[in-house]
């Protein structure tokens, strides 16, 4: 061999030997930035969700707060959770009229941040004297917590 094709010999060899090093450089570079990305745990999909310590799903639409009227009744302070395959809708229920309401049967809709309804339910309120407070309970066997608002009517 000629002392230039030796040479020219060399020179490939540095430069193939350089890709390499460069190619390794840049796929390590790559699986580092990939390890460092931190994992996006605990993003909540749900908006008007707030997660408890026990796992419990509280509702946080402030859509829920608002009083809602019917028949000389006012229903407030609404809460929605969810835990353990049930979404439980507690609230109060002030009887503003001056005369003692009985049993109530009405139909509790809820519904998405759209205006979609995501159900409802119908249940009763229980009798409540004049210028007194009951609670409103009902249980559903489906998760709601994020539901956004409700509606009540009189069944």
């Amino acid at each position: 061999m000629k002392r230039e094709e030796k040479r020219m010999i060399l020179i490939i060899l540095v430069v193939t030997i350089i890709i390499i090093v460069g190619i390794l450089i840049l796929k390590n570079t790559k699986k580092g930035k990939e390890e460092n990305v931190a994992p996006e745990e605990n993003i909540p999909t749900e908006k008007y969700v707030e997660v408890l310590k026990d796992g419990t799903k509280l509702n946080k639409s402030n859509k829920l707060k608002e009083i809602k009227k019917i028949n000389g009744l006012e229903i407030s302070d609404i809460q929605l959770t969810y835990s353990n395959g049930t979404a439980v809708i507690l609230g109060n229920v002030k009887n503003t009229s001056n005369k003692d309401i009985n049993l109530t049967p009405i139909v509790l809709t809820l519904y998405d941040e759209k205006g979609k309804v995501l159900e409802t339910l119908e249940t009763v309120i229980s009798p409540v004297k004049a210028g007194q407070t009951v609670q409103l309970n009902v249980g559903i066997s489906a998760d709601y917590a994020n539901a956004y608002d409700f509606s009540i009517i009189k069944k």
